[in-house]
């Protein structure tokens, strides 16, 4: 059965249809500081509670302040929406992030009430039309405290420099299938990994993990 194309992170849509913003391809560079095993893209995990570990922070219990132990305090936070207004997300951004030798950009989405997301809308600081057609909010410093220590919903990790083929198999395995979807790209998936890979010949991967 053909299953339905994931919804990524807005950021991440946004980031690749703009050609002012940061590239978002896998780099190697100078070793920097040591990194946490648990920490690299290939080693996610789910525990014996089922909780999945990856690029480290959990999944539903790790917050936006906690990925900025890890990542540094560059980040964007954001509310975006389709442009019916509908399917309002929380998002963060961080446009480099550093695992170790690997540089890539960081997209979190955040878990909030339906409630919460169409408070935040009303009171957004600025509206801007997005690449894909939908719309980036602005918000007011004051209420992006409030969601600080909201848990993050999914992680998607897009590194600077594209993958090969051989490169993820040595990594990360096998995908335990692969499918083209709607979108026209290849997705690849690693469940035991909680991860879902897309593959685009002409642009980054994306790394999206998440739990079902």
């Amino acid at each position: 059965m053909s299953k339905q194309p994931k919804k990524l992170p807005v950021f991440w849509i946004v980031i690749l249809g703009s050609v002012i913003i940061f590239p978002l391809m896998l780099l190697i560079q100078p070793q920097r500081d040591a990194v946490d095993e648990q920490q690299l893209p290939w080693n996610a995990a789910f525990d014996n509670n089922g909780n999945l570990h990856a690029l480290g922070l959990v999944i539903g219990k790790s917050s936006l302040k906690e990925a900025m132990l890890l990542y540094g305090k560059d980040v964007e936070v954001k509310l975006f929406t389709d442009k019916h207004e509908g399917n309002k997300s929380l998002e963060a951004f961080f446009p480099v992030a550093y695992i170790g030798s690997i540089k890539a950009g960081l997209a979190l989405k955040l878990q909030v009430t339906p409630e919460e997301l169409n408070a935040l809308y009303l009171k957004g600081k600025k509206i801007s039309p997005t690449t894909s057609g939908g719309r980036e909010i602005e918000l007011y410093n004051s209420d992006i405290v409030d969601y600080m220590d909201r848990p993050i919903q999914s992680l998607t990790l897009v590194p600077r420099k594209q993958l090969t083929e051989r490169a993820i198999s040595m990594r990360f395995g096998e995908p335990e299938h692969k499918e083209t979807q709607s979108d026209g790209l290849e997705h690849w998936f690693f469940p035991r990994k909680g991860l879902e890979m897309i593959i685009d010949p002409e642009g980054p991967e994306a790394l999206q993990y998440t739990v079902k």
